[in-house]
């Protein structure tokens, strides 16, 4: 996955932001089109996106809708990335059919603004497909425990990983950790680890007091060395990697129960 930085713990994955480019592409063509042809196709463009938008969250909760149910207003809390991509797609695309159905002078416009759209972002990805690097490996690095030891991080490697890096001044890993925390609990056959960013052993340790956390594995990186070598452009940022400690993803931004168990699932 790539990654674009913004506002220091804010990113966004590359391919987040062809689709944003995508669809501004598609709205600055209808704009131009609508001053030669008098047909605006912009509020149809706007309500194929909001369209799209609103299924493809809904499907995905549907989909995982016990880890939801939990926590209902969470169905709400886009942040966690839960999103069904060929859901909204679809939608969208039936949304614009049934709207150029109904005006036919609506139909060339809104065809060549959509498709100015989804030209830029098919082409964006077949880019980003051409060019991007092999996921890095596990890294053969020693950290620190809070209680001081050295621990291997591949030692751990004996099962599927779930690794998180994070830090208590960023919200979005805060937020999260509860979420982390029981699912360390709860998901035996994965080791969770946590290594902390380039912050003191105290600091950490009356941050998880203070919120009542109680999780193993966790571990120190003062350098943050742990973030250059997994290609970290942001926090928080959630690796998964399997039993032989090959990469399988990466999850950039805040997870949900549901947006970890998508990810699960591919470890099993």
């Amino acid at each position: 996955m790539f990654l674009i930085t913004i506002a220091g713990p804010f990113a966004l994955s590359a391919e987040r932001l062809l689709v944003l480019a995508g669809v501004l592409v598609a709205l600055l063509a209808g704009w131009l089109l609508s001053r030669r042809r008098g047909q605006p196709p912009a509020p149809t463009l706007i309500s194929m996106l909001v369209a799209g938008f609103v299924s493809s969250r809904l499907v995905f909760v549907l989909l995982y809708l016990d880890d939801y149910l939990v926590e209902p207003l969470s169905m709400f809390d886009v942040r966690d990335g839960g999103f069904h991509f060929a859901a909204g797609v679809a939608t969208a695309a039936l949304f614009g059919l049934y709207r150029g159905w109904r005006q036919p002078a609506l139909r060339r416009p809104l065809a060549m603004a959509a498709g100015s759209g989804a030209v830029v972002w098919s082409l964006g990805m077949a880019g980003l497909m051409q060019i991007q690097p092999p996921r890095p490996p596990l890294p053969p690095i020693a950290l620190t425990t809070l209680t001081g030891d050295t621990l291997n991080l591949q030692s751990l490697n004996d099962k599927p990983m779930v690794v998180n890096l994070w830090a208590t001044w960023c919200l979005p890993c805060r937020r999260e950790m509860p979420v982390l925390e029981a699912a360390q609990r709860q998901d035996t056959w994965v080791n969770y680890i946590f290594i902390n960013q380039a912050e003191s052993a105290s600091q950490i340790a009356d941050y998880l007091a203070d919120e009542g956390l109680e999780l193993a594995n966790v571990l120190l990186d003062a350098s943050a060395v742990s973030g250059r070598l997994l290609e970290t452009r942001g926090l928080p940022s959630t690796y998964f990697f399997d039993a032989d400690g090959n990469m399988t993803d990466v999850h950039v931004g805040e997870l949900s129960r549901a947006t970890l168990n998508r990810q699960l699932r591919k470890l099993r």
